[in-house]
């Protein structure tokens, strides 16, 4: 099956809002916060530039369908003094070489963040397009953002629900752990973020 990108932002430049409110309202998903930042956040955070979405269409019987959507930013990674101290020797060996240290000894790493990304399930049963080709999709534009503005991580948050752990370590990113305690030798606890999400990493160059 063939897609079509397109950016939000052309949108916004072609169309009068009312009628990309109109298209964006026919996306459904599971995941409530997805739903809701495609309906209620996308534009404002396209017009004041604090991430890029890309929707995906595609052909049901001759009529473009929105069959889903992803939302990236530059959004540096950090990392509390806290928790730094928490990730075990080799993760901190792995990511020293990538960030820095700021003035309030968090540790952040320069990174592309996957914000939002969500097939639309109100054509499920059409099987319009799956979370893989959607991801790879969007390694497309991730790709273009990295090359115009540098980086060295993609990562994104998730909730702690198994499909969501099975289907990101599955595409290569790795869920961030943290040791139980300083006399642990292997982490065990996941790394919870301000938004009571959980943390998954890739490197930009092996996406």
């Amino acid at each position: 099956m063939s897609f079509e990108v397109v950016s939000l932002r052309q949108l916004l430049d072609n169309y009068e809002t009312r009628e990309i409110i109109t298209q964006l309202n026919d996306f459904a998903s599971i995941n409530d916060d997805v739903e809701s930042f495609l309906k209620k956040k996308a534009i404002q955070f396209e017009k004041v530039g604090l991430s890029r979405t890309t929707l995906v269409y595609t052909s049901i019987k001759g009529d473009l369908k929105l069959a889903g959507y992803f939302a990236i930013s530059s959004k540096p990674l950090t990392i509390s003094k806290k928790n730094w101290n928490k990730l075990s020797n080799g993760v901190r060996r792995k990511l020293l070489p990538m960030g820095y240290r700021t003035e309030q000894d968090n540790y952040e790493v320069s990174s592309i963040l996957l914000g939002q990304l969500g097939v639309n399930f109100k054509y499920k049963s059409s099987h319009i397009i799956t979370g893989n080709e959607l991801l790879a999709l969007s390694y497309e534009e991730i790709k273009k953002a990295w090359m115009a503005s540098g980086g060295t991580m993609l990562y994104l948050e998730a909730k702690n629900i198994p499909y969501l752990r099975e289907f990101y370590t599955s595409n290569g990113f790795s869920q961030l752990l943290l040791k139980e305690s300083d006399e642990d030798k292997v982490p065990s606890i996941p790394y919870v973020s301000v938004n009571h999400l959980h943390l998954y990493v890739k490197k930009l160059t092996d996406i």
